[in-house]
């Protein structure tokens, strides 16, 4: 299979003088998980919803800052002929989440996430039947109480996507990126308050014992990007994000 059948286009781009504001405003309304900056469609950089956690906690002013200060570049692409596993096997090497993918004059001609790729294979028969526990890890944790200011500078500490929220040890809600992102496109100060007011209540949770396709498939039906897993009495065991996924369908050489 070729990244080509199930990369992502049209591609959502702003230009290198867009301000920080209005890409987060398409991020949000879109719910993207990143824009690409491109010139004449050529691909330059690249902003995504987990760069947006390095501008918040810097207090940058969204409005003024344009693409060119925060964006990533250069960009790696990769060609739309490139095969899935090429694709899989990249993304653990340079620990990345997506790939802009170009054609054969470097021009921009759609994305492919881990997302995507985990889509792919959750149609195909491989080791999926372990249970969830074997690939679960400790993940990043706060309390309902705990400020959004700081849940931002730990998501970046630990270069995590998501923190999960416990209450008396269990799973209460999931505080991800892309809810700083909603955040900062539709308030002034997006980090004001604590988890328990801007947590996800509704998130994908297995427990230790469910085999990774049952927690796959749901996590793709309810389209989230992390599994809380829980111990037998409800208690956070650990977490499973996409990039683990991508790394185990790299390692699992299908």
């Amino acid at each position: 299979m070729d990244i080509k059948s199930i990369m992502t286009r049209p591609v959502a781009t702003v230009t290198r003088k867009t301000t920080v504001k209005e890409a987060v405003r398409k991020i949000a309304q879109k719910n993207l998980s990143c824009v690409v900056v491109a010139e004449k469609k050529m691909p330059i950089g690249i902003f995504t919803k987990f760069d947006l956690l390095s501008v918040l906690d810097s207090g940058q002013d969204m409005g003024t800052t344009a693409m060119e200060a925060v964006m990533h570049t250069p960009v790696m692409p990769i060609e739309e002929n490139d095969d899935l596993f090429s694709a899989a096997r990249q993304m653990e090497r340079f620990d990345v989440r997506r790939f802009i993918i170009v054609d054969d004059h470097n021009r921009l001609a759609g994305i492919v996430t881990n997302g995507d790729i985990i889509k792919a294979f959750a149609k195909r028969a491989f080791p999926y039947n372990q249970p969830v526990a074997a690939l679960a890890q400790p993940g990043l944790t706060a309390t309902p109480k705990t400020p959004l200011k700081k849940i931002v500078r730990m998501m970046i500490e630990h270069r995590s996507a998501c923190a999960v929220i416990l209450k008396n040890g269990k799973p209460a809600g999931i505080i991800t990126d892309g809810v700083f992102a909603r955040l900062a496109a539709k308030s002034a100060k997006p980090l004001a308050g604590t988890a328990e007011t801007k947590m996800l209540k509704k998130f994908a949770v297995a427990m230790g014992d469910t085999s990774l396709r049952e927690a796959v498939i749901n996590m793709v039906k309810m389209k989230m990007r992390e599994i809380a897993v829980v111990a037998s009495d409800k208690r956070h065991f650990g977490v499973i994000t996409q990039r683990d996924l991508v790394r185990f369908i790299e390692k699992s050489q299908i």
